[in-house]
Order: structure tokens, then sequence, then C-alpha cells
């Protein structure tokens, strides 16, 4: 058997490994931030920085942790805010070109054959001939 024979996968775990990578398709969890949607990553990056922000400022103009808090979660939440649009920007930007790629896809199929085989070529197809240009082989010689 071939080198390509041997990674060859079945269809099912193409399948399984795909939607395992995919964005959007696994099961969200709470205590997985892998699983969260774009606009929940970027409302929790920026919380996160924001609270980050509050502490070091606290610290060092020497205030205590509850100083000016109210004001400071009213512009968290702004912040917050921020960073769920952001991450909706982001899902949109997506979605959007995973569907000009799909229709143009669709407009030219036959560009597109040599995707169809989900094992591909094998690596000594793929690669070019190397051929050694070392210093000291003269040209001349």
């Amino acid at each position: 058997a071939t080198m390509a024979d041997n990674t060859r996968v079945s269809e099912a775990e193409v399948t399984r490994r795909e939607q395992h990578i995919r964005a959007g398709l696994r099961e969200r969890e709470v205590m997985d931030p892998f699983t969260w949607s774009y606009p929940f990553k970027g409302a929790a990056l920026m919380t996160g920085v924001g609270l980050v922000a509050m502490y070091v400022t606290n610290r060092w103009n020497k205030k205590p942790y509850y100083y000016a808090l109210f004001p400071r979660l009213a512009a968290l939440s702004v912040v917050a805010g921020i960073g769920y649009s952001l991450g909706k920007l982001r899902e949109h930007h997506y979605k959007t070109r995973d569907a000009v790629v799909e229709h143009y896809v669709s407009l030219h199929p036959e560009d597109f054959d040599h995707f169809k085989d989900r094992s591909g070529r094998s690596f000594s197809q793929i690669i070019l001939p190397w051929y050694p240009r070392r210093a000291q082989y003269t040209k001349f010689e």
C-alpha cells in the first residue's frame, strides 16, 4: 500500500473532523470559549480588557477597587457592546465571504473538479523536483 492509501480516511471521519473544527458547528459550552459565537467572544474580550484597565488604573492612582465604580461599570457595558458589535460585524463579513465563494463555485464548477477527491494527490505529485545549487559547485568545472 502506498502512503496515500494509508492516509485516506472515511467520509464519516472527514465530516466529524470538519464539524469539530468549523466555527458555529460545535455545541456551545459556557466554559469553552472556542465554542462561543464571534459576538460573545468580542464582548468577553472587551469586558476582560476593560476590567484589567480599571484595575491597573486604580492601582496606578492608589485608589480602592470601588473608586468611581458605577461610571466605570457604565463605560464597561459600552465597551462590551462595542465588542459585541465588532463580533457581529466579523460574523457578517465571514458569512458574506462564504456566500460569495459558494456562488462563484456554483457558477464555475469545472474549475473546482480537482477538489472532489477528498484524499487529494500524494505528496510526490505536489512537490517540484529539487536540484541542489551549492557554493562549491562551480559552473565551469
